[in-house]
C-alpha cells in the first residue's frame, strides 16, 4: 500500500532531514568529479551539483513563499542578510584557504593562475573568468550562479505572486529567455527553476488528490534511468534534475524507508556540513593525491575516502567556527531588518536551510 501524500505534514515542517541527507549524497558524488584516480565511466560527479541546485530553487522559493502566506510581505533586506552571512564569510575564507596553499606549493603557474582568478571569485562571477584563470577554484562557478538566482528569483516572486495565469506565462517566458542566454549554463539554472517549479507544484496543490501518488519505486526507477541517459547524452541533465525534484517531492509529502534512510542521523551530519566540505573538497582531493602512496591513491574508492574524510574533518571545524555563528548573526541582523522577531526565532529554532 502506498503511504497517502500528506500535505498538512509539509506545511507544518520546518526542517527536512532528508534533504540534507540527499546533500550528504550530493557532495560525495561531486567529489568524485574531482578525484586524480581515475573514476569508473558510469560514475556522473557532476550530477551532484544538479541535485544541490534543485533544492536550492526548491528551499529558497518555498522559504520566501512561506514568509509570504505568514506576513503578508517578503523581507527583501532580511532574504538578503541571510543569504549574505550564510554564503560569504565562509565562501572568502575558503578564497585565503586556496591562496595560502598555492603560495605554499610554491607553483608559479597555480599562483599567476590565482591572480587572475581572484577578482572574479570575489565578485561570484567564476563563471566567466577567462581561460588565465586556470581551474584554479573552478567549482565556484556554481557559488555564482547560485548568487545570481538570490539576487533575483525573489523580486521575481514578489514581482508575480500569487502566480496567476498571466504572472505563469510572464514567468515561463523568463525562464526561457534567461536558458537561451545564458548558453552553456543553461543547465545549471535549469537545476534551479526545477526546484521552483517543485516548489509552486507542492504549493498549489494544497489538497489530497491534487496531485498522483506515484509509488516511489517508480519515482526511482526514472531517477535512474535519467542517471543513465546522462551517460549517452548530457542533454538529458534536465531530465535527471526533473526526476530528482519528483522525488524530493514524494520524500517531503509521504513516510517511506528511502525517507528514514536519508534521514539516518550519519547522512544529517555530513549534509549539514556539505556546503563547506564542497567549498574545500578540491583542496582535500590535491592533498590526497601529493600525501597518499602511489599504490594507494590509484584506486579511486582509497582517494574518495581520503578526500572524504579530510573534507569532512575541514568542513566540521568551518562550520561550528565559521558557519553557525555566521548564520545565526545574520538572522538576527535580518529579524531587525524585517521588524519580526517571532519569525527569525521560529526560523532558528526549525529553519529551512539552504
Amino acid at each position: 500500500m502506498i503511504a497517502p501524500l500528506n500535505y498538512p505534514s509539509f506545511d507544518q515542517a520546518r526542517y527536512f532531514p532528508a534533504l540534507d541527507g540527499l546533500r550528504a549524497l550530493a557532495v560525495t558524488l561531486v567529489m568524485c568529479n574531482h578525484l586524480s584516480a581515475p573514476v569508473p565511466a558510469w560514475l556522473h560527479g557532476y550530477l551532484g551539483v544538479e541535485i544541490f541546485f534543485v533544492l536550492s530553487g526548491f528551499l529558497i522559493t518555498t522559504l520566501l513563499l512561506r514568509e509570504r502566506l505568514d506576513h503578508g510581505r517578503v523581507s527583501l533586506a532580511g532574504f538578503y542578510l541571510r543569504r549574505f552571512f550564510r554564503i560569504v564569510p565562509v565562501y572568502f575564507l575558503t578564497i585565503a584557504l586556496y591562496y595560502v596553499a598555492v603560495r605554499v606549493l610554491d607553483d608559479d603557474l597555480k599562483a599567476a593562475q590565482f591572480d587572475v582568478a581572484l577578482p572574479w571569485l570575489l565578485t561570484f562571477m567564476r563563471e566567466y573568468a577567462p581561460a588565465a584563470a586556470g581551474n584554479v577554484m573552478g567549482h565556484a562557478w556554481t557559488l555564482g550562479v547560485e548568487e545570481k538566482f538570490y539576487l533575483l528569483w525573489p523580486l521575481l516572486l514578489i514581482a508575480l505572486y500569487p502566480f496567476q495565469r498571466r504572472g505563469l506565462v510572464l514567468l515561463a517566458l523568463i525562464s526561457v529567455a534567461a536558458l537561451v542566454l545564458v548558453g552553456p549554463l543553461a543547465r545549471a539554472y535549469a537545476g534551479l527553476l526545477t526546484g521552483v517549479l517543485l516548489a509552486l507544484g507542492i504549493g498549489a496543490a494544497t489538497r489530497p488528490g491534487r496531485l498522483p501518488a506515484v509509488p516511489q519505486f517508480v519515482l526511482l526507477m526514472f531517477a535512474a534511468l535519467a542517471y543513465l541517459l546522462v551517460g549517452v547524452d548530457p542533454a538529458f541533465d534536465p531530465l535527471f534534475g526533473a526526476a530528482m525534484a519528483l522525488l524530493m517531492g514524494s520524500l517531503l509529502l509521504r513516510t517511506s524507508l528511502l525517507r528514514q534512510l536519508l534521514e539516518h542521523p550519519w547522512l544529517v551530519f555530513v549534509g549539514r556540513r556539505s556546503y563547506s566540505m564542497y567549498l574545500i573538497h578540491v583542496l582535500a582531493a590535491n592533498a590526497v593525491s601529493q600525501l597518499a602512496p602511489p599504490a594507494l591513491n590509484s584506486h579511486w574508492l582509497v582517494a574518495l575516502a581520503g578526500t572524504f574524510a579530510i573534507s569532512l574533518a575541514g568542513a566540521s571545524v568551518l562550520y561550528v567556527v565559521v558557519e553557525k555563528p555566521c548564520i545565526r548573526f545574520g538572522r538576527t541582523l535580518a529579524a531587525r531588518a524585517a521588524q519580526a522577531p517571532r519569525a527569525a526565532s521560529a526560523e532558528s529554532a526549525a529553519p529551512l536551510r539552504d
